[in-house]
This record gives structure tokens, sequence and C-alpha cells, in this order.
């Protein structure tokens, strides 16, 4: 039997059977957005293990959805994700055995550095003999392991969620200890920071019996991998007991958030970060399952889902780039058009999360309402619309980008509505372990309206002309194109360490940034 994904070679199928999971060969086929998929980024903060962790669980209508297809769809209301920031990994879920993410998923996410893992689930009767059948022998095990693992090193994942939903014989309990061990350290082998994680469900007697905690009915299957996820009917001291239960390792227990909010903490939906908060008060992670209500039930998707993320921001550690270059031209991999420096190349409606760029910070701060537009685009299917009511500044992106040559700086804008004075704000950390220092320094870059650069100096002192400095910084280009105000800076210190991007305006305004490209100058 030919593996299910040569079946169709447009698009993407979980595999459903033993039989499918044992025939699955990834040297049968040559799929070139599996094949040349992007690797993990790096990206700032890293995680360390003593770091509280939120995973996002997307379980939607049976997954396989528009992001099943290798080239995308034309389905420009089809769900995206765009809160990378704030999140460490992400699962791809569904109701087969063998749940593989689509390629769209694992390239959008590996832009912004966040871990995906598939799903190995088992559920009821059906589930049970499968159960049965492969945990019957320590070969076959094994060969679970090995094709689990040969799927991951072909699909780029870095683990998987294990949930097996359905009773399992006492006496294989021991056998199915050994599968998540075995998964666990030869997953180590391949990634060294890959992550197996285990659904509460089945207890040390074999039974189907969520806890809703962390305790000794369970604590042999987080003992032989990296975490377990919580099931969501859980109380504060279910949440407690999980704490005192993990001792050190309280970061690798996620708390089940059911966003739909079936039976769960303070009725989900706009309420999940009352979950979220009591989960972090009790120094567990996180794990939001089916994030996509906001899609699936609201009318408005990305006012709802804007308000979820903006709930949960205060409880999530966000990350950023830690690589050159850094584009991005805030595309969501969604568009009614596509455009090509700021020119319409294409007029049909278009969905394809490969084609994601880097997403900022979302959740809206000072004051600022920023949102995503697809009517305009200097590149792909949308940008960044910033408006203001007030003078504010709003940080785009964390991050800790080092550079050995010059830095090019380009800035693609445009009005809105009336201009005001904008400035393209850069915060460095200066380093020089000779002198032992560790100094900040803020450049801000004038798009409109003012004509000096402005550099706050290490001591914190106020803004002075960086043009009156040897080895100035340059603003070398500024053009129009097909009506947006392109600049570029050159900035030529060495030694700097990029920490922050983020937009000024001085002003109440309405504008597009349509892209940022950060870049060295190597000749």
């Amino acid at each position: 039997m030919a593996p299910v994904e040569l079946q169709n070679n447009k698009e993407l199928k979980p595999l459903k059977t033993l039989e499918e999971l044992y025939e699955w060969k990834a040297s049968t086929y040559q799929i070139d957005e599996i094949v040349n998929g992007r690797a993990l980024r790096p990206r700032y903060p890293p995680s360390s293990p003593e770091q509280l962790k939120t995973l996002v669980c997307h379980d939607m209508k049976g997954g396989y959805l528009d992001d099943r297809f290798y080239s995308g769809s034309c389905d420009d209301n089809a769900y995206r994700f765009y809160h990378w920031s704030g999140v460490d990994m992400f699962v791809y879920f569904s109701h087969n055995l063998v749940t593989i993410p689509p390629p769209c998923w694992v390239t959008a996410a590996h832009l912004h550095g966040v871990k995906v893992l598939g799903t190995f689930i088992t559920e009821w009767k059906d589930g049970a003999e499968i159960c049965r059948e492969f945990l019957a022998k320590d070969t076959s095990v094994k060969r679970v392991v090995s094709q689990l693992v040969e799927i991951a090193r072909h699909h780029k994942l870095e683990g998987w969620l294990i949930n097996i939903e359905n009773e399992i014989d006492p006496e294989k309990v021991d056998a199915l200890v050994l599968f998540v061990e075995e998964l666990t350290v030869s997953m180590k082998k391949l990634i060294p920071e890959s992550v197996v994680l285990w659904y509460d469900s089945v207890t040390k007697e074999g039974k189907l019996d969520w806890q809703n905690e962390l305790n000794d009915k369970n604590r042999l299957f987080f003992d032989a991998c990296d975490g377990i996820f919580l099931n969501y009917t859980w109380t504060g001291d279910h949440l407690h007991r999980s704490y005192e239960a993990a001792a050190t390792r309280n970061s690798d227990v996620f708390v089940g958030l059911d966003v739909f909010g079936r039976n769960f903490y303070e009725g989900g939906k706009f309420n999940t970060h009352k979950a979220l908060e009591l989960a972090r008060k009790n120094k567990l992670s996180a794990a939001i399952f089916a994030q996509g209500w906001t899609h699936e039930t609201q009318e408005n998707f990305e006012e709802a889902e804007d308000k979820l993320w903006q709930s949960l921001s205060p409880f999530l550690s966000h990350h950023g780039p830690k690589f050159l270059p850094f584009r991005t031209s805030f595309c969501q991999g969604i568009g009614k058009k596509k455009f090509i420096t700021g020119k319409c190349h294409e007029t049909s409606s278009w969905y394809n999360l490969s084609d994601q760029e880097y997403q900022p910070i979302w959740p809206h701060e000072g004051g600022v309402l920023m949102k995503h537009v697809r009517d305009e685009a200097f590149n792909g299917g949308g940008c960044l619309e910033i408006n203001t009511s007030v003078p504010s500044t709003t940080r785009l992106f964390v991050c800790e980008i080092e550079w050995k040559k010059t830095l090019r700086v380009d800035v693609a804008y445009k009005w809105r509505k009336t201009p005001v004075p904008l400035s393209l704000v850069l915060h460095f950390r200066e380093e020089c372990k000779e002198k032992n220092l560790n100094e900040q320094r803020t450049v801000s870059l004038p798009l409109e309206g003012k004509d000096t650069i402005g550099v706050i100096s290490e001591s914190g002192g106020s803004l002075v002309n960086e043009s009156q400095h040897s080895g100035a910084i340059e603003n070398v280009v500024c053009e129009e194109i097909e009506g947006w105000t392109s600049r570029t800076y050159k900035i030529p210190q060495e030694g700097l360490v990029l920490q922050e991007i983020n937009m000024k305006i001085d002003g109440t305004s309405s504008l597009l940034i349509g892209n940022i490209d950060i870049s060295e100058i190597w000749s």
C-alpha cells in the first residue's frame, strides 16, 4: 500500500492506521514544500528549562482544512495565527492516529522560532485495539518509535504529543512507558532540544481516568518524557498539588486551557486569561487548546483574536528575532491580492501560511491600535496599520541581533491620514569586555518631519545630533515607490547589539508600515 501522502501529491493527509504508519517512507516521494521547508530559527530570549512556557494546541474542525494544500488555497478567510511572539510550541492536533502538521504551519512557526509538534493519538475501542497490537512486543514498540522519528525528521518537527485515551491492559502499562521513553530518547538523538509530551489520561493501572493534575497515578509517564499536558477540568487545588508534585520540573507541567470553555475554569472564551493567570500564579506552564475558537464562533475574527490575545499577553513571555537579514512586510500569509514592491501583481484571493512574514508583538501598548490590512501592501498580501490618537511609541519587536559590518536599515511606509513626525527607534546594547561595560544607546531614525538623526548616549543623556560624530549614521536613500515612501539608513558602529525595534508617531494619525529590512553591508 502506498503511503497516504502519495495518494494526492497536492495535499497532506494524516495517517489513520498502524498499517499506514508502518508503510510510511520519506524516500518514496519528494515534495518541495516539505523537503525545502524552513528550519527552526533562533529567537530571543531563548527558552530555558526553568522558564514557564506557553503551548498552543491547534484543533479546528478535524484539522487539514485549507492548510493541507502544499501550494495554498484561494480562501482569504481561512484561519491564520499571528501571535507567535508569545508562544513557545505549536501542536497540530486531530483525531487521527498520526497527525502530521502541514508544512505551511511548520514554515510559519519556525520563522518565529516556535517548535512544532505532531500528535500520536489512540481513542476508545479502536484505540485500545491499536495499543494492544503495537504494545504486544518490544519490536513493534520500537518500530512505531522509529517511524515517528523518521516522520519528524522529514517534516522538520521538534516533537510529539502522545494522547492515549483508551484503556490499556494492565500488563501492557510497562510497554506503554517504554514507548514514551524510547520516543523521548530517540527524538533527543535527532534533536537535542526536542519535546515529547504526555497527555493526562491513562493511569499507572491502565485505566482511562483523567487526573487534572500531576500525581502518583500518572507520574511514571511524566518521568518518562519531557512534560505533561493536563486535562482541562482542574481546580486551583489541582494546580497547587501539581506544582508540589513536579518539584524542580514545574515548568514541564502544562496546564490545559480550553478556549471553548467546556466544563472549564471561568468558562474559557474571553475569560481564558483568568485560567492562564492562575496557572502562572502556581508557577506552571500552559497549553492553550483550540485557540481557533475566535475564527469558528466569532463574527469578526481579527477583532476577537486580538481581544483574546490582548488579555493573555500580560502572562506571556514575548520573543523576537535573533538573525540577519531580518525582513518583514507583516504579511500574514493571506490576501485579496498579491503585491511586489508596492505594485499589484495578482488580483485573486489567496491563502498560504508558508508566505507569512515575521509578525510583530501584536498586543497593543500605550493606546496604540495596530491591525493587519489587506487592501494595500508593499510585499505580499497585507501590511501593518498603526493608528494613534496621541503621540505614541509602539514596540514592534524585541530582539538580540549582532552584526559585524555596517548595518543597513530600510523602511517603507504610507500615510492614511495627515503626516506627523515619525521615527524608527532602535534600542542598542554596547558591550566592551575590556572595560567591563554594558551600555545602552537609543538611535532615532527620522522618517518624517525631522532633519537630524537623534541618539541618546549610553549615559542616558538627551538627544544629540549624530551627524556631529565621527562614523555618523547616514540617510542614504529616500524615494517614492508606487505611493510608498522608502527610506534607507546606514549605521556603521560596530560592537552593538540591537535589542528593540519601535515606531514613534508624534501626533494623531494613521499610517501603513509595508516593510522593515535590516541587513549587513558586506561590500
